[in-house]
């Protein structure tokens, strides 16, 4: 594990003394626990021993087009930028040192909700660690941002490494922003992201990932949403030989509406991982967990998906749905949704199916005049877009569709 206690540090130097404090103690607690190991129950079906050895060179990732072509976009290669975009009065999108430089405490605080402590989430330590690769992106209050496009890549000289990345989100009172990450990636990916939606505001993130064979990314939502804020995330899975997704989300205020929305479809030896924890602490809020997954070769998907309805969240709703086809007998997928419900008038469901594709469909299909191999494709197809159908920016909802048909259509 040499390489991941010798990352690079630039810009360190210019953190605050308390950020830097934070640090120093975040980089202790990595180092006492080590990566995450498949003995933790969170972990039991993940395994990141890949991440001790040196990292398969990989070629660069610059010149892939972004999901979406006319909308404002930030470049990030290997977590730094050169120049941003004219963004719309109201928002900001800052270098986190600094904004730490010039913080007041609430970033501060904000940071210190993340926990770091125990050995399933030294991740998040590793990634405290190191500060100097992050963003403030920031939506005042009232204001609609329209769609800001992350773009994350790698260049040749990030081959062997492991980057961390923190981006904190702020949306004030009845803000609105549509935010989509686009992850073509070489090397290892440790994101952390942390939401603060403040009351009335709407955030709608969307995340596509298409990397390399050989390419991990472990990402981290931290969600807490205030009264009448609703939060939708979205992801579609088109490569990496590791993903790992974990969303936290806090309903702290009543009338909180979360939905989260997944597609994967791992391929070769690629492993996909969702885990979720959804918190209802306010009454009235809903939430939605919808996921889909398709397997071939070898491919492995894990989903864990829990909602715990706390004393005094009463009038909650709550639904959690996890499909899966499996498309080769040595694809493997363990699927556990979970309720915990301590509250009254609670409306919630949860749900999960593993199977293959219905032949009496496909026979149906043939006798159409399809092929054997495009009815399966069609039917393969429609099963993922009932996931994205369910996007609510149109121009995302089109483009994501899109790629899921060039992905379908590359394994034919």
């Amino acid at each position: 594990m040499s390489h991941l206690a010798t990352l690079e540090t630039a810009g360190l130097a210019a953190l605050p003394a308390w950020a830097e404090a934070m640090r120093v103690q975040a980089q202790a607690q990595f180092a006492f626990h080590g990566l995450p190991h498949r003995r933790l129950e969170a972990w039991k079906y993940t395994s990141l021993k890949g991440l001790e050895a040196e990292p398969m060179p990989a070629p660069a990732t610059t010149e892939q087009a972004p999901l979406l072509d006319q909308c404002a976009t930030v470049t990030l290669v290997d977590a730094r930028h050169e120049t941003l975009p004219d963004l719309p009065h109201g928002v900001s999108l800052e270098a986190l040192p600094a904004a730490l430089a010039k913080d007041q405490g609430s970033l501060r605080d904000l940071l210190a909700t993340l926990p770091a402590e125990a050995a399933d989430e030294s991740l998040s330590a590793l990634n405290t660690a190191h500060l100097d690769k992050g963003f403030l992106l920031r939506v005042a209050a009232g204001v609609d941002a329209g769609r800001l496009q992350l773009c994350w890549r790698s260049s040749a000289s990030s081959r062997a490494a492991f980057i961390n990345s923190r981006l904190l989100v702020l949306l004030e009172p009845n803000a609105r922003l549509e935010l989509i990450e686009d992850f073509a990636i070489s090397g290892a990916y440790n994101q952390v992201l942390q939401l603060q939606i403040a009351a009335g505001s709407r955030l709608h993130h969307s995340r596509l990932q298409g990397g390399q064979a050989n390419s991990w990314l472990l990402t981290r939502t931290e969600l807490e949403q205030a009264a009448d804020a609703h939060f939708e995330q979205a992801s579609l899975d088109l490569g990496f030989g590791l993903a790992r997704h974990d969303l936290r989300a806090r309903l702290a205020g009543s009338g909180a509406h979360c939905r989260a929305l997944g597609a994967y479809l791992p391929t070769g030896q690629a492993h996909v991982d969702h885990h979720l924890d959804v918190r209802h602490e306010a009454p009235g809020c809903e939430s939605h967990q919808l996921f889909r997954g398709v397997l071939r070769d070898q491919g492995r998907a894990v989903f864990n998906g829990r909602v715990h309805v706390l004393p005094g969240a009463d009038q909650s709703e709550a639904h959690q749905s996890n499909a899966n086809l499996l498309r080769s007998e040595r694809a493997e997928v363990d699927t556990k949704p979970e309720l915990i419900i301590e509250a009254d008038e609670v409306v919630a469901s949860h749900g999960a199916t593993v199977g293959q594709l219905d032949e009496t469909a496909v026979f149906y299909l043939r006798s159409r005049g399809l092929s054997d191999d495009a009815a399966r494709q069609l039917l393969t197809g429609a099963f993922c877009q009932a996931v994205i159908d369910e996007v609510s920016d149109r121009q995302v909802r089109e483009a994501l569709t899109a790629r899921l048909a060039k992905a379908l259509g590359a394994e034919q």
